[in-house]
């Protein structure tokens, strides 16, 4: 076990250090302002919106890859006709792979115009600090880059921006991580010799069919990666029933095939769970990963809010 232990910490080692990946979730509409955040207040029918998440993967296994977020966001919407409007909001999360751990505190603002009838152009941009931090204990304490390195620093600005283009059936997302970060380092030192941090892109889409009024299917897809390496392509198909309850599957690569159910247990909150099960050689090591989020919000999972107001233009959200 303790080799499989130190296999896994080099294999984390090299995926935070050469990908530094946006943190993966399987039920990326759900979590969609954690993509991008452009995607933050996208319908005006909605004043908030309320979001925790969390997600282990690889159960059982020593220092497996583990992941949370709590978001919040609020739509600051003209008093009358509504042709534009202004959003802000906070993100934090975590995520652990093996002995690096980050944090992220983000402050958000996105800017929402429609462009045409039925379709809204948005565009948001992600501000804060990300904290590196490093568990010695998990490594060997006589290596030299570990004794060069520091135990946690911040690192900022921490910028990500983002673009989105939406109407009632369709939605394209595009955002990008580290346009100023580009190693860990900062205030307390750097972790790595060197700590090169490498532009990560993240472009999700998605299409909407409508049965009837009441069964809709949304198949979606998220590509993300670096410029450097092929990127992790994952396609999600959901069925969402009378706007209160909703399951799907998805497939990650060749990694990981999920299932995926998701209800409106009130009027606005909305709970999802996600099972992730490895097809590849983690299958006979440690193949169950385990996902929750609770949503706060009269939205349920891409479907139009049942809240009524006047508005000028068709709310188009996604």
């Amino acid at each position: 076990m303790r080799v499989v232990n130190y296999i896994f910490v080099f294999i984390g080692t090299f995926g935070i250090l050469k990908a530094q990946q946006f943190p993966q979730y399987t039920q990326f509409i759900f979590n969609k302002i954690g993509y991008s955040p452009a995607a933050s207040g996208t319908s005006p029918n909605s004043k908030y919106e309320l979001i925790f998440g969390g997600r282990t993967q690889w159960v059982g296994l020593s220092n497996n890859p583990k992941s949370a977020f709590a978001s919040f966001n609020y739509n600051i919407l003209p008093a009358r006709s509504i042709k534009k409007w202004h959003n802000v909001g906070a993100y934090i999360a975590q995520d652990q792979n093996g002995s690096f751990i980050h944090n992220d505190v983000w402050l958000s603002y996105t800017f929402h115009l429609f462009i045409a009838k039925g379709w809204l152009l948005s565009s948001g941009i992600f501000a804060g600090i990300k904290q590196y931090k490093l568990q010695r204990s998990l490594l060997d304490p006589n290596d030299p880059a570990v004794i060069a390195s520091a135990s946690s620093l911040i690192a900022w600005p921490d910028i990500i921006p983002g673009i989105r283009l939406t109407n009632r059936k369709f939605f394209i997302d595009l955002a990008v991580q580290h346009a100023a970060i580009w190693n860990q380092k900062g205030i307390g030192g750097e972790i790595g010799t060197p700590s090169k941090v490498r532009f990560n892109y993240n472009l999700s889409l998605g299409k909407k069919v409508k049965f009837n009024d009441f069964n809709n299917i949304v198949i979606a897809t998220n590509i993300r990666g670096s410029l450097m390496s092929l990127p992790s392509v994952e396609v999600n198909i959901m069925n969402y029933y009378d706007k209160k309850i909703a399951f799907g599957a998805s497939l990650r690569n060749i990694d990981f095939t999920c299932f995926i159910f998701q209800m409106r247990v009130l009027p606005n909150v909305s709970v999802g769970m996600a099972y992730d099960l490895s097809i590849n050689r983690m299958l006979f090591a440690a193949p169950h990963t385990f996902e929750i989020m609770l949503s706060f919000s009269p939205l349920f999972g891409g479907e139009l809010s049942t809240v009524t107001r006047r508005f000028n233009v068709d709310d188009c959200s996604f």
